[in-house]
């Protein structure tokens, strides 16, 4: 099966909510879906980045660019089913763009995997779960608000697990907002933070202490991402689990923290990575060494989503579940099946490919127009 084309659209779909980091705010996500065509199967992936290139290398503009003039005139006429070469191809071609690198390589398994009647997680071994406790953000920038839906959340079944962004705040505020959440979810959810490498290494010092004092179970990425020798230092004094995201991108930046026991947990994430497999390869390295492996997300929507599902539905371990919230944050949704919670699980979806089926309204709705 040879493929006959390769296309990319951006769509821009906005958010519920303002969702508040420390390095940005976002009210809407662009992403670039990617159809690739053969023998008349469609396969579709996703690419993208949180806020633009605010907090990676790559936009949406750049991966559009990169699919149609650079991988694509690679790949058209190859074998679809060689994801292999095709994964060889892009890496000589390009370097560097693992979200555009990610987004062709989905849509390759999710043609390849519809083609055979299979979803994405049989043709990575098989899933080990059919669902993954899945955490919500709290991001809107109030206490009280914050406070207020996590509440709703844990009275709906949807979620018991609360990341927090910190870092916009001064750090005795962040403290304070902290200390308000933990006071008012007491025992009935679990917290972790995200800094978003607000902090240095001082700072990080005095208050990740006072963070677990609060019952905070995980602290993501307290420090800029190329300072490992922190982290390292921030791990080894603390029992409170530190988790690497920006710091973890390539498999050599997994080894090199593995190596060095800089952190306790990896975040993996397709995009930031370059797609399924080179995820799959961190997943073992970290099981190798001894780390947990977190299912993150770069607020992918429906697509991303599901196809992040049916790879981390096949990690042995995930002890701290996934935070892939990305559908449930948005205005709209690109695809024809919605995703499920139910009691603090997200589903993993069922059927051939990774389970979803774009909305073309959808997306002629949200495409950008120039």
């Amino acid at each position: 099966m040879k493929i006959d084309a390769i296309e990319a659209v951006i769509v821009d779909v906005p958010t519920k909510r303002p969702i508040q980091m420390s390095i940005t705010t976002v009210h809407q996500q662009s992403y670039v879906l990617v159809r690739v065509l053969a023998d008349g199967l469609v396969g579709v992936g996703e690419g993208g980045s949180v806020g633009g290139p605010v907090w990676s290398a790559e936009c949406a503009e750049t991966i559009k660019i990169i699919v149609e003039q650079y991988l694509a005139p690679h790949l058209v006429g190859t074998d679809a089913f060689n994801i292999s070469t095709a994964l060889q191809t892009m890496g000589r071609a390009v370097t560097g763009n693992a979200s555009a690198k990610s987004a062709v390589e989905t849509a390759l398994l999710d043609l390849k995997a519809r083609a055979l009647g299979v979803s994405i997680s049989e043709l990575l071994g098989g899933r080990l779960r059919s669902s993954i406790p899945i955490a919500w953000t709290l991001a809107s920038g109030d206490t009280q608000r914050d406070i207020d839906s996590a509440v709703e959340m844990i009275e709906r079944g949807r979620h018991n697990r609360f990341k927090v962004k910190l870092g916009f705040r001064s750090p005795r505020d962040d403290l304070a907002h902290m200390e308000a959440l933990a006071n008012s979810l007491g025992s009935k959810a679990f917290l972790r933070v995200d800094v978003n490498q607000a902090w240095d290494e001082h700072v990080a010092s005095v208050y990740i202490p006072m963070l677990e004092a609060l019952g905070v179970e995980l602290i993501e990425q307290p420090v800029a991402r190329e300072d490992t020798r922190a982290l390292k230092r921030l791990s080894d004094a603390n029992r409170v689990a530190i988790m690497a995201d920006e710091s973890l991108s390539t498999l050599a930046s997994a080894f090199n923290l593995a190596r060095d026991r800089s952190v306790d947990v990896f975040s993996l994430k397709l995009c930031n990575m370059g797609g399924v497999y080179a995820t799959q390869k961190v997943a073992i390295v970290a099981e190798a060494s001894g780390i947990a492996s977190y299912g993150g997300t770069m607020l992918d929507s429906t697509i991303g989503t599901s196809v992040a599902l049916q790879l981390y539905s096949t990690v042995p371990s995930l002890p701290f579940g996934c935070e892939l919230l990305g559908p449930f944050v948005l205005a709209d949704t690109l695809s024809q099946e919605p995703l499920e919670i139910i009691d603090y699980e997200l589903q993993v979806p069922v059927g051939s490919g990774h389970g979803m089926t774009l909305d073309e309204d959808k997306v002629r709705k949200y495409a950008r127009k120039s």
